[in-house]
């Protein structure tokens, strides 16, 4: 295998992770300017605001701070579910205006689902940034493939233990302050990366755990904000155009980084990433955004009211987590996010090493496949909210767009690694094929919650992305761990298939298409 990236004088990369002081002091030299400028405009963003935003990861830690021995936190009955969470005393005008919503949508909808789109856009474009900029971080502190892993998959860690947690918060308190406080965390762990890569192995590995908890609570507070605004029959496309939008992101990173780092440095693309952030929170403060559950005046926000709540919120969602229907969704989105999130971190590296590609060619290779994956995405979501107002059943349309998006990628991407494909060029068009027809899913797996727990929907999407995370955070490493065992791409691409094709089965067999009583109770 060609590896062109890196001087042939260099010596091989070595266990573990290494560092010099020069290193060290040429990365801090090049961050201290940029950083200081990063926290003067954040400074500013969060002074002319009018709400606090980052009192919602206080809230956080309130509701989940260690529990002493005398608190009670299953003691609501259930037929005062609603009015319990969060301390609100009455909320039965609120739930009405809330089911209100749901069915008609509410006015202005759109402009919130676009900036929805934004931000996750600019969520994808910070975390794929590594992907490339990780090249040249390995060749300057002399990391192999496996540690390349661990750095990679650091940030699923974060990303998992917020999911469920971001889903909550959205329902109970609204997406607007969840989304704003998750994106400045993961801005700002984008930008301090290198200057904990130069610091060490853990502040890196910190800095990438803060960023996956950042990147955790977007998801799930934009689907909470989906299915509280969005009229049901706009839904699909809704979800279609905000994880669309995730593939902009990463094609985005794909196409950019290379020109940055040649330009300028590795350290460079992350501090550009990180300052998105700026540009994309004052307009989201200025929104409209409803508030959860919890909104009222009579809300009682103390932290014994935050940790009962949680409480009864988990206790009521431990019926649908075990649903078959519920169960469907994190099979489809493990096995999904096996093959999405080890692609979307070495795919760089695959072209790199198996058919000797240079940086400067890299985005004509790694930016199609996800901006393919944009296009695709918006028009399933269009064509599946079609079929369903013609009278095509939501399990007759879930299901076929989930088996065509899982089986399809699964053949395309075990002949691209195949001694077959000779060329690069051919095994461009395959991964293309395959991330193409991966985005049907967007009309199936990705707004399947909305079918099945639309009173839930931020806590049951949270739920399947946490098993699509915890994918994520065993492929990554994992793939380092076979490349280093086998040096063999095929392998690597094999186990993807298996994957693929195992969540296709469990999504026929067991997904469902209506409301479950028990997100009723």
């Amino acid at each position: 295998m060609a590896h062109c990236l890196h001087d042939p004088m260099r010596p091989a990369p070595t266990m573990g992770y290494r560092t010099t002081a020069l290193t060290r002091l040429r990365v801090w030299l090049r961050a201290r300017s940029a950083l200081v400028f990063f926290f003067i405009c954040l400074a500013v963003v969060a002074a002319v605001s009018k709400e606090p935003w980052l009192p919602t990861f206080a809230l956080t830690w309130a509701a989940y701070r260690p529990r002493s021995a005398g608190s009670r936190l299953f003691n609501c009955k259930r037929d005062v579910r609603v009015s319990t969470h969060f301390g609100a005393e009455d909320m039965s005008d609120t739930q009405a205006e809330a089911d209100v919503d749901r069915e008609d949508g509410r006015e202005g909808w759109e402009v919130i689902v676009l900036l929805c789109a934004l931000g996750i856009m600019i969520s994808y474009a910070d975390r794929s940034n590594i992907s490339i900029a990780i090249i040249g971080m390995a060749a300057d502190f002399q990391w192999d493939k496996a540690f390349e892993g661990t750095v990679l998959s650091a940030f699923f860690g974060g990303y998992a233990g917020t999911q469920l947690l971001g889903g909550q918060l959205a329902d109970a308190l609204g997406a607007k302050w969840v989304l704003a406080g998750g994106l400045s965390c993961w801005s700002l762990a984008t930008a301090l990366t290198p200057l904990a890569a130069a610091w060490g192995a853990l502040p890196l590995l910190a800095t990438r755990l803060a960023l996956g908890l950042g990147e955790g609570v977007a998801f799930p507070a934009v689907h909470s904000a989906i299915g509280r605004l969005v009229p049901r029959e706009k839904q699909s496309s809704a979800v279609a155009l905000v994880t669309a939008a995730s593939y902009a992101g990463a094609g985005l990173a794909f196409l950019l980084v290379p020109g940055l780092i040649q330009a300028y440095g590795w350290q460079v693309s992350f501090f550009g990433f990180g300052a998105l952030a700026l540009l994309w929170l004052p307009p989201w403060l200025l929104q409209d955004v409803p508030s959860g559950r919890s909104s009222g005046a009579t809300a009682d926000w103390s932290p014994s009211k935050l940790q009962k709540s949680f409480g009864d919120t988990l206790e009521e969602l431990l019926p649908l987590m075990k649903t078959p229907e519920v169960l469907a969704i994190c099979a489809a989105q493990y096995t999904n996010g096996f093959g999405l999130y080890g692609l979307l971190s070495w795919l760089p590296t695959f072209f790199s090493e198996q058919y000797g590609i240079s940086l400067s060619e890299l985005p004509a290779l790694t930016t199609v496949p996800y901006v393919l994956q944009a296009l695709v995405g918006l028009a399933v979501g269009a064509a599946a909210d079609r079929a369903l107002a013609q009278g095509l059943s939501v399990g007759l349309v879930r299901k076929t767009l989930q088996t065509v998006g899982m089986l399809v990628p699964a053949v395309a991407l075990l002949v691209a690694a195949s001694p077959m494909t000779k060329d690069p060029s051919t095994a461009g068009l395959l991964v293309d094929l395959g991330l193409a027809a991966n985005a049907l899913t967007l009309g199936a797996v990705s707004v399947n919650h909305l079918d099945v727990a639309p009173r839930h929907a931020g806590a049951i999407f949270g739920l399947g992305n946490t098993f699509a995370t915890l994918a994520g955070l065993v492929s990554t490493p994992l793939t380092g761990f076979l490349l280093d065992r086998t040096g063999s791409w095929e392998v690597v691409f094999s186990v993807i298939t298996l994957h693929y094709v195992v969540g296709a089965l469990a999504f026929v067999a067991f997904a469902g298409e209506t409301p479950l009583k028990e997100d009723q109770s």
